[in-house]
């Protein structure tokens, strides 16, 4: 039995016994490398999971906010709050267009809100000539697209705001706001980051929009649609508070009516768009005597009745030559269809005075003294007498 095993074991040499072993190790390597492979493949999937996870959370939070609040600014906020956290991101800063272009030199809101987060990242985008002409933010708003890109090193930089990703808010067809996230990490402008980013700024979008709207809702109800100018409502309202706001050692305020010398004439000759044009430039000449007069305000009663609220003047002679001013600015005639038309204005002027600050008071005296205006021939200023 002895000499059986021993002749057995004389039929396998060394060298297959090595060979035995390296199979085995390579084997053993093939799958240590697929065990590896799955866990990689688990990783990163849990990774992606989470990703997703973060990106549905910060997108419900920027909805549940977008849908209860007519606040463009709150929604803003919001988004780079929660972007920042749920991200991971350094900071994130917003820029609006307003009535000028959008640049470094005018940021809206910046996160985390302190005074050397904001110069860090707008230093990130001065680095980056994120506003040179043709720059970055030209790209992204003339061609209304996400772009990532790498901060220029420099040494006024920190490392945390080393790459940027930048997306345009485009609201009635226009871009209405760029907001831009640093990090320390490249954050590559592709799926599924463009998709958040097209979500997120179509939300901040439909607020902008409501928000617009309901201004111009309050704006057309209180202003004349066809002047522009504030209407009868906001004007008695304006004359209210100023008159409430008052204190006696201050230059009283002063109340204009100012009626259009034969308007009727004009009207009935050649037509209400004559009549229309000459109220209109009548709203903008008599919106220019008082421009360098902020506390002043002109406004439509209705037909050809204009009224004005002088107030903040430093003299009592300021609100009379103001007057005056009405009169002397239809001087100028105005160009129809080839023909001159020629108007001038029937003004009545009263002053709030000590114990006389019953608004509607002061209008009929305002009133009869612009009558008196008329009767005396127009074109003229008539101070009005209380009772």
């Amino acid at each position: 039995m002895a000499g059986h095993l021993m002749a057995s074991d004389a039929g396998h040499s060394s060298d297959d016994y090595r060979k035995l072993y390296e199979v085995a190790v390579r084997r053993l390597e093939r799958e240590r490398k697929i065990r590896r492979e799955a866990e990689a493949i688990a990783e990163r999937g849990l990774r992606e999971l989470y990703r997703r996870n973060a990106q549905q959370q910060l997108l419900e939070t920027i909805v549940s906010c977008a849908n209860t609040t007519s606040s463009a600014n709150r929604v803003i906020e919001v988004t780079l709050l929660e972007t920042c956290r749920g991200l991971g991101m350094s900071c994130g800063i917003a820029f609006l267009q307003d009535e000028g272009d959008i640049s470094v030199a005018s940021p809206h809101l910046c996160c985390p809100e302190t005074p050397e987060t904001c110069a860090n990242a707008l230093m990130a985008c001065r680095v980056s000539g994120l506003f040179d002409a043709g720059g970055i933010a030209a790209e992204i708003t003339s061609e209304q697209k996400i772009l990532s890109w790498r901060c220029t090193q420099s040494d006024d930089v920190p490392a945390t705001l080393a790459h940027a990703l930048g997306f345009p808010v485009i609201a009635n067809g226009s871009v209405r706001a760029l907001l831009v996230f640093f990090s320390c990490a490249e954050v590559k402008a592709e799926e599924p980051v463009v998709g958040l980013c097209m979500n997120v700024g179509g939300h901040i979008a439909r607020v902008m929009e409501r928000e617009q709207a309901q201004k111009q809702l309050l704006h057309d109800a209180s202003h004349d649609p066809l002047t522009g100018l504030p209407n009868r409502t906001s004007f008695h309202k304006t004359l209210k508070e100023t008159v409430q706001a008052w204190t006696v050692p201050t230059v009283p305020p002063a109340v204009c009516l100012i009626d259009l010398d034969d308007f009727k004439q004009i009207n009935d000759r050649f037509g209400h768009s004559a009549g229309d044009m000459l109220l209109t430039e009548a709203a903008h000449r008599f919106s220019r005597c008082v421009e360098s007069h902020p506390g002043c305000v002109i406004a439509r009663l209705g037909g050809d009745e204009f009224t004005a609220c002088l107030t903040g003047l430093h003299h009592r002679n300021e609100a009379l030559r103001l007057a005056e001013s009405f009169c002397h600015a239809l001087e100028p005639p105005l160009l129809f269809e080839g023909y001159e038309l020629r108007s001038s204005a029937s003004v009545g002027i009263a002053f709030c005075e000590q114990g006389a600050t019953d608004t509607s008071k002061l209008l009929k005296i305002a009133d009869l003294a612009m009558y008196e205006s008329k009767k005396r021939g127009g074109n003229t200023v008539t101070v009005g007498v209380g009772p």
